[in-house]
């Protein structure tokens, strides 16, 4: 029997919609958003952004990273198989991260270290937002007090559902922040996931995606595996801001010490557990390149390969970290996730997403179809999510 060829990833042709769009208006308007929220932008600094803003929308041909910069060799690598391609007409998951990487040249991260999107992370704590999840997920627990197993269920939930606060998705505008119901969830293996978290016999690896609100959820989740088990968390966190609100070790701390300060006693308390899991080395922080890179998974150097060694469990979150694993392509629905991985750690893997893109992976054809018919969008209007286990 011949094998079928496996499909490639997306593209930011019209082929795929989303990706199109994404170049066409979403990035664009990012990078906008940018001199709009930065007052400490000079004038260069808001030029250049500004073109690259409208290099980006008009399809131009993607320019090689420029000097000086201390990933330059890096990043020369990543561009220089996709050198002469246009931005609407390249690999969705190269441009869309590369991109990212431009802005920071374009703000001149390296020689002041001011994160470009500091504003508007910072938008979600002046209005109150950033905690919605623990106080969801604590008034839960208050009004329905459960076991140990349907409480790390909700803690599943809370992860899952605060990836809806993603800022590159929303490009900045206001977010429903409603609490998700498992009813929306395509792929839900909660209880098998949690049934896990309890029982595993070695550290849990968290690769995180977005600040502010979804990390608020991300460490409901923490928090409830310390509290039930004797395991120690490891945090995979972007060296440098992407993706508008990606989770740097700078914005864990701001995180933790705004909670702390926090007038709420359910949140400092939850603050102060997260500080002294820290301070005490239950969680611990490991940031790095690849994770801001334009590699999938499978291609992780050997330094994350021997990270991830010994995990009883590795959480991926997010979108983009979905796309990442499963190689950013729309896989037929029978196909295996492992399969869709390609090579991956060996340690189970767990992916908690909202849709917020069209990749998907092991979901049955039938529902599919039934969501087609219902929801034309539900790929990517952030509605539905996943709690999808590989073995």
């Amino acid at each position: 029997m011949n094998r079928q060829p496996e499909p490639s990833p997306i593209r930011t042709t019209e082929s795929n919609w989303f990706a199109w769009n994404t170049m066409q208006q979403r990035l664009p308007q990012n990078i906008r958003n940018i001199i709009e929220s930065n007052p400490d932008l000079t004038a260069a600094d808001s030029s250049r952004l500004a073109e690259l803003a409208q290099q980006i929308s008009s399809g131009q041909p993607i320019p090689a990273p420029t000097l000086p910069a201390p990933d330059y060799q890096e990043w020369l690598e990543q561009y220089l198989p996709h050198a002469g391609e246009h931005w609407h007409d390249t690999e969705w998951f190269f441009g869309e991260t590369y991109a990212f990487r431009l802005i920071l040249d374009a703000c001149r991260y390296w020689e002041h270290a001011r994160d470009p999107f500091f504003y508007v992370k910072q938008a979600e704590y002046d209005a109150d937002v950033v905690y919605e999840p623990v106080r969801v997920f604590a008034d839960m627990q208050d009004r329905q007090p459960a076991a140990t197993v349907e409480s790390m269920i909700r803690a599943l939930h809370a992860a899952v559902w605060g990836n809806r606060s993603d800022l590159s998705f929303s490009a900045g505008a206001e977010l429903n922040r409603q609490r998700g119901d498992a009813e929306l969830l395509i792929v839900n293996d909660d209880s098998a996931a949690a049934d896990m978290l309890l029982g595993a016999g070695g550290p849990v690896h968290i690769v995180m995606d977005n600040s502010g609100a979804e990390l608020a959820g991300d460490l409901v989740l923490a928090l409830e595996l310390i509290r039930h088990t004797a395991v120690d968390l490891v945090l995979h966190l972007k060296i440098h801001p992407t993706y508008v609100s990606d989770t740097t070790v700078a914005d864990f701390h701001h995180f933790v010490r705004s909670a702390r300060n926090s007038r709420d006693a359910r949140i400092s308390d939850y603050g102060n557990a997260l500080h002294n899991a820290f301070e005490q080395g239950r969680i611990r922080l490991a940031p790095d390149a690849f994770w801001c890179s334009t590699h999938f998974l499978e291609e992780m150097p050997p330094h994350i390969a021997q990270t991830l060694e010994g995990a009883a469990l590795v959480i991926f979150k997010g979108d983009l970290n979905y796309r990442r694993v499963v190689r950013d392509t729309i896989w037929p629905a029978d196909t295996p996730l492992r399969s869709a991985m390609g090579a991956g750690p060996a340690a189970p893997i767990l992916l908690l997403r909202t849709m917020k893109s069209d990749v998907t992976a092991a979901v049955p054809a039938e529902v599919q179809r039934r969501l087609d018919q219902v929801d034309p969008e539900w790929r990517i209007n952030g509605h539905r999510g996943v709690i999808q286990l590989a073995r």
